[in-house]
Parts: structure tokens; sequence; C-alpha cells
């Protein structure tokens, strides 16, 4: 049924049907599809049973290369070579004949019935029964049915074919509403597959490039969900090798959005951020680093670079995601408008004490504080002072704000922890020319030159430093605000203890120097700066 034409089809519409009309006729008019319930049972049994044969078939021909089909290697184009290798050495024998004949079975009555309904059902009872197989099989569960019926449906559906372009969006929603219910969170068995599943370019690409960005809630979903999951692991960096495979497919997938979707990335930025842990830099950066593809990045490293006077440095970036509603908790919303109202000096600790965690959450989470409420209230004290329009030259803030008043309240009255989460916050918006990103640069700037206290200093390079020792890509806000307060005088960076209290964190520091001005920096006794190799000139 699967390979008849189109006119076949007609024919059989016409009374000339055999045994294909038959059948499909009987599904189709019987108790079978007589309901959405019965619709999902028959397709669960379905599913069970093509599972089951693929096993039972396997076993009577060993050894006879029934795998070797043309549907499998399309598969194998589709896999990554090391998940290739670990199948070929790992997984048992499969015969996937009945498994492929099951989906063309659900193509074919897709093309029969309500295509959208059809392949709502036949997806719905699939993740039943992969969900039902996981939890009784447990560590012993073998993904790769499961992924192939999926995979083989994915392909059918995406394939060039008048009956189901018309509605490709919603056979593509069907699809995320599938991978939300396997997600690794719920099926950590399908962690695999499921990534596989959702970064093919029969799916991320085309439900990406739907119209008017439709699909891109869906899949900022999924790769939430994908982060959730990797999160204890990447918190306590406890990478085993499974672990560490599934973060190497990850990082994959994001270079494949960096390259050809960054626009996708820089507006969800935010609520990836609040997932990844501290550790997780090589992730950070490469979703940080992601700016519009229309936009050419001025080079940061040029001599004498004014940032303030680019033209993109006053257009606000775009944020989908719903900050206020965040800070709604414990009133916190309420207690920030009031303070930047009234200028109530007590409200400030009251807004400090309010980001701790209780001590449960504190042991659960490793952390005392509430990391996604400090990240929406940065950015919500941020975007309420009017940074796009009066700073007048990187690292000059004008004075006297209560935007600037809470800033300089949490640097110097967190303890050491909330501090580096309060800076970390801020680093987040150090990315492509906007005004987020100026005006995020002034402030650690500012913070940096205006504090006294030396630990505060010293936190803030971490920060910075943490940043741009891992491998590239890096931010073009972090590398423009790092290379300001190495080289412009104002802030005397060569002349701290932090950054001579040995030899070997001094020259880290001049490697770093080195690497972001092309050049060697001499730190002079009378606390000027000479430059070797380049004229840096007084930066702005």
């Amino acid at each position: 049924m699967y390979n008849a034409s189109p006119d076949s089809v007609q024919q059989n519409r016409a009374g000339r049907g055999g045994t294909q009309m038959v059948v499909l006729q009987t599904i189709t008019t019987g108790p079978f599809f007589r309901n959405d319930e019965s619709k999902e049972r028959f397709f669960r049994i379905c599913c069970e049973h093509a599972v089951q044969r693929a096993y039972a078939d396997a076993a009577q021909q060993t050894g006879s290369g029934t795998e070797d089909d043309q549907r499998s290697g399309e598969l194998a184009a589709d896999a990554s070579p090391d998940s290739q290798s670990d199948v070929a050495s790992a997984a048992p024998a499969m015969h996937f004949a009945a498994i492929d004949a099951f989906t063309r079975l659900v193509v074919v009555l897709m093309k029969f019935a309500d295509k959208v309904a059809t392949l709502t059902r036949a997806l719905a009872a699939i993740a039943q029964e992969l969900t039902r197989d996981a939890e009784r099989q447990g560590v012993t569960f073998n993904q790769r049915p499961y992924f192939r019926i999926i995979l083989n449906l994915l392909m059918d559906v995406s394939a060039p074919d008048p009956n189901f372009e018309q509605a490709n969006f919603q056979l593509l929603s069907a699809f995320c509403n599938t991978f939300h219910s396997t997600n690794p969170m719920r099926v950590p068995n399908f962690a695999f597959g499921w990534l596989e599943l959702i970064s093919n370019r029969m799916f991320m690409p085309k439900l990406l490039m739907v119209k008017n960005q439709r699909g891109w809630l869906m899949f900022q979903r999924l790769l939430v969900q994908l982060l959730y999951f990797l999160e204890p692991y990447l918190r306590r960096v406890q990478l085993n090798d499974s672990t560490r495979l599934l973060y190497k497919g990850t990082v994959r997938m994001l270079l494949v959005l960096l390259h050809d979707f960054p626009e996708f990335l820089c507006d969800y930025h935010f609520s990836f951020c609040d997932i990844m842990p501290i550790p997780c830099v090589q992730i950070r950066n490469l979703i940080l680093s992601a700016f519009p593809r229309n936009m050419k990045l001025p080079d940061p490293f040029m001599p004498n670079l004014k940032v303030d006077l680019l033209p993109e440095i006053k257009v606000a970036p775009r944020i989908l995601a719903n900050y206020t509603t965040t800070l709604l908790q414990l009133h916190l919303k309420h207690d920030v408008d009031t303070y930047m109202r009234t200028r109530d000096k007590r409200l400030l600790e009251t807004i400090k004490e309010k980001l701790r965690l209780p001590k449960r959450e504190t042991l659960q989470l490793d952390t005392k504080y509430n990391v996604p409420l400090l990240n929406a209230l940065l950015l919500y004290v941020g975007v309420h002072h009017q940074h796009g329009k009066n700073l007048p030259g990187q690292g000059v803030l004008p004075q006297n704000t209560p935007s600037l008043e809470i800033f300089m309240y949490f640097a110097h009255n967190f303890d050491y922890e909330g501090r580096y989460l309060f800076l970390g916050a801020i680093a987040n918006h150090l990315r492509y020319p906007n005004t987020h990103t100026h005006y995020f640069s002034c402030v650690l700037l500012y913070v940096f030159a205006d504090t006294t206290d030396e630990v505060v200093r010293e936190q803030i390079t971490r920060v910075l430093l943490e940043r741009l020792i891992v491998h590239r890509p890096h931010p073009w806000g972090l590398l423009i605000t790092f290379i300001e307060l190495i080289k412009n005088r104002r802030y005397g960076f060569w002349d701290h203890a932090f950054v001579k209290c040995a030899p070997e964190v001094e020259k880290l520091f001049q490697s770093v120097a080195y690497t972001c001005l092309g050049t060697t920096i001499d730190r002079q006794s009378n606390g000027e700066i000479q430059t070797r190799g380049a004229d840096l000139g007084a930066g702005a």
C-alpha cells in the first residue's frame, strides 16, 4: 500500500480496488477508527506487535544481513559516527521489516483519513508504548526500534508530498508534542534517540523555518527540557561516558543553531541562561555569541573603537521571556517598584533577602540563591533605566539613579556566592551590539572603578576571565568589556594586587591580554601602561 501510486489510489477509490482498499476500508470504517480512543488503542497494539516482531524475526534470521535495506542506509546517514559505532558494538540484532511496515501503514492511513488527527493518535500511542516499555525494561531498554519508528514517520511526512505540505506545521506540531512527552526528564532511557530526533535535518530546520516563527516557542521548550536534564550533571561536573556524549551532541546542535538560526538563540538566550549552571561556560558562550545575520559585528580589537557611537548600540534587543512574571514571586516586583519610586534604603535589604532560597532548596540545588529570580530582577532594573540614550561613553554612567544604587548595593552587600552570581548575571547581557550590552558593560566597568573593595574587583575579573579562557566563540560584548578594562588607564587594572599575587597568575593575565590585544603589556612603577607592538591609545 505504501508504494502505491496516486493513480492507483484513485482507481481503488473509484471501485477498482483490491486487497489494499479492503484492508483500508476495514480499518477506517470498522471499530478501529470509531473514536480517538479506539484509534490510539489500534496504533498501540500495532506498535507493540511491530517491536516484538523486530526481535523475533532477528532471532530467526541471525546473520542474514536483513538490516541492510534502503531505509537502514538513510538512518545511518542521519546518525552520528559515535552513535553508529556504539550501536554496532553493543546493540542486539534486529529485523526492521515489521517496524517499517507499521510506519508505512500509518502514512497510508493518513492519506485516506484526517492526516493530522491520524498522525496525532499514532504518535500518542507510540509515545505511550515507548514510555511503558522503558519503565518496564529499565536499564535494558533498547531505544532503537522506537527511534526507527519515529524517524520513519518523520522522513515520510517531510518528503515532498502534496497530501502533507498544506498541513506541514500541524504535522510538525504533532511531533513536537511527542518529543515533549518523551523528553529525557520523563524517559531518560530514550535520551540519545530523542536528541538525535529533535536535531534531525527533517525536523529542526523545518520547524524553525515555519512562517512567522510559529515553531520557535515549540523548539525552545524542547531545548529547555534538554538543558534541565543535563543541569544536575553539569552543575556537579559529574560526566560519565554516556553523559559526556550527550553533552557533546548538545554542543553540536547548538553550533548548528548558532550558524543557521542565530536569531533564535538571540531571542531566547535569557531563558537558556536561567538553566545553565556556573561551570557550563562553553554552552553559555555559544548562546551569548549569537548575533542577527543581518548585522556585521565591529572588530572588538580595533584601536580606539568608540562603542557608544555605533548605530546598533541604540537598538534594544528582543527578549522572548516573561521575566516580569518571575518577579511576582514573593511580591519582589512590588518591592523594586516601590524603591524606584521612594528610594527607601530599607527595601534594598528586603529585596536581597528575598533572593535567598529556603534551606531545603539550598541543599537540593547547591546554591543559596534563586538564580532565575536574580536574573529577572537584574534585567527588570536595567531596562527601566534609559540606558540607550544618555550614556556618554563606555564605563560612564549618570550618577544617583535608583538602578545604579541597587546594583552598587548588591555588589557591596552580597556574600561571595551572591556577588559572583550577580556579576555573572550582568555578564550574560554582554552580547552583540545593542542597548543592553552597552548598559551592562558600563555597569560592570563603573562598579570596578567606583568600588573600594578589592574583592569586588577581583570577582569582576574572575567572571570575565572564566569566559575568555575557554574555547571560542566569545561574545562580542564580553571582549570589548575586558579589553576596555585592561587597556584604559582609568581602571588601573595592572596595578591591583590580585593581578600580581603570583607569577603564574600574572603570566595568565599577560597571556589573555596578548590574545585580546595582540601585544604584551608592561606595568611600570608609576602605574602607567606601556604597550609593545601596538599603540593602544587611551581608550574610550
